[in-house]
């Protein structure tokens, strides 16, 4: 037990030194192999293996092209770069700026092109549209890119589009439609949610916890939480904001994994996870992803981060009495249900209708560093109930939901009713 104190009392300081010891415990290493080569031979020796290893990394390097070759540096770097005769047109110059001017100069109800893509579409994507395209610049510095790898998701309801269009590669092998695209460590899936992303973090999630209960006897609440907080917590709160659930029943499963750990700390078994929330200091999950919601409007309202949308930025609003709040945006009135219901609980509309529930000492908070921020907001969340939606205890919550702007408008409700703003009454 000493070494496994040492091993957790390190996990932060020395990394290396915790997972050196949570490595002699498990029960089998994952072996490599065994391969298939291109031909469809299947290939177990090691050494054979290696080999076909070695030739997959290689491959993945482009041989440059013998015009593109430089044989003498010093004769390359020192030649004119332009024709002596001023009257010979040898390239044409242009930034992404003159693109960007170029199409804001375009009517907002202009007719389309013959590429059909609306004008407003132009306006609107300009700063992507003035990059160049990827495929110039691959060739232009000699590189290829791996085709295999290209993932193409649409989204939309214009069959006729997703039907009769295709993309391809630089060599015109047609990219496979994906219904789900991983870019920086998130899911973005064609029909807009993030429910495919949620269900993956909690596989993860839930992988690194039992992981957890196998490796490790203690069970006590010291050893159990730092375990928690720098293994298990970390894949739920990633990049949070951008995909934090609206439906119950992807709050419920996420809500799960930490209901089901906690409930095997010692002493905590018995209590409802209400209960063993206050008893271990823990927010519930669905608080921990409005807290980074709040930080980052926040941040952006300081200037500290990019907004959130451009096309939606985060704006205060100041009035004497009431103090800074944000701009509430509303999704388009033509815009179809499902459309608003995304754009509704996407972090530009959600964001400043959870910053703007908060006391007003707490949204008027400006100049200070963040960890100023986070702690005088923590000192006001620790006041409101959270009460998160589980099975056998949604019933019992007062609030219309467990979101921080229904529990504070129930605080309210009772404070003007004489009411203890404590916890609910059940």
């Amino acid at each position: 037990m000493r070494e496994e104190n040492n091993a957790i009392a390190n996990i932060k300081q020395n990394p290396s030194y915790f997972f050196n010891y949570a490595k002699r415990f498990l029960k089998k290493c994952s072996p490599i192999g065994p391969l298939v080569t291109p031909e469809g031979e299947m290939k177990e020796d090691p050494e054979e293996i290696c080999k076909l290893l070695a030739e997959q990394y290689q491959s993945v390097f482009s041989e440059p092209e013998e015009t593109k070759k430089i044989i003498d540096p010093g004769t390359f770097f020192n030649s004119p770069q332009i024709s002596e005769d001023p009257t010979t047109l040898k390239n044409i110059e242009f930034s992404e700026q003159d693109i960007i001017a170029a199409i804001e100069e375009l009517k907002p109800n202009s007719a389309p092109g013959p590429d059909g893509i609306p004008t407003n579409v132009l306006i609107k994507c300009k700063d992507a549209l003035a990059r160049p395209l990827v495929y110039g610049w691959a060739k232009e510095n000699n590189m290829i890119f791996n085709g295999d790898k290209f993932q193409l998701l649409r989204s939309g309801t214009n069959h006729e589009i997703l039907n009769n269009t295709y993309l391809v590669t630089s060599d015109n092998q047609t990219i496979d439609t994906s219904p789900h695209a991983k870019c920086l460590g998130v899911y973005l899936s064609d029909d807009g949610t993030f429910k495919h992303h949620i269900e993956q973090t909690i596989k993860k999630a839930r992988r690194i916890a039992g992981w957890i209960l196998r490796t490790f006897y203690s069970r006590e609440k010291d050893c159990m939480l730092t375990l928690w907080r720098a293994l298990v917590q970390p894949v739920l709160d990633y990049c949070s904001q951008l995909w934090s659930p609206h439906m119950a029943m992807d709050i419920q499963a996420l809500e799960s994994v930490q209901r089901a750990y906690t409930r095997q700390v010692k002493a905590m078994k018995e209590l409802s996870y209400w209960e063993r929330l206050k008893r271990l200091g823990l927010y519930s999950q669905q608080r921990r992803r409005e807290r980074y919601i709040i930080t980052y409007t926040w941040k952006a309202l300081e200037k500290l981060v990019p907004s959130p949308s451009n096309i939606n930025e985060v704006e205060p609003q100041f009035n004497q009495r009431t103090g800074r709040k944000c701009v509430r945006k509303i999704p388009p009135s033509q815009a179809p249900v499902r459309i608003k219901t995304l754009l509704s609980s996407s972090l530009p509309y959600n964001g400043p209708r959870i910053f703007n529930c908060l006391p007003r000492r707490i949204r008027d908070l400006t100049g200070c560093s963040v960890d100023s921020f986070k702690t005088q907001l923590d000192s006001v969340l620790r006041t409101v109930p959270d009460e998160p939606p589980v099975p056998g205890y949604t019933s019992l919550c007062r609030a219309v939901t467990n979101s921080l702007p229904d529990q504070v408008d129930l605080q309210r409700r009772d404070t003007g009713l004489g009411r203890s703003v404590g916890t609910p009454l059940l």
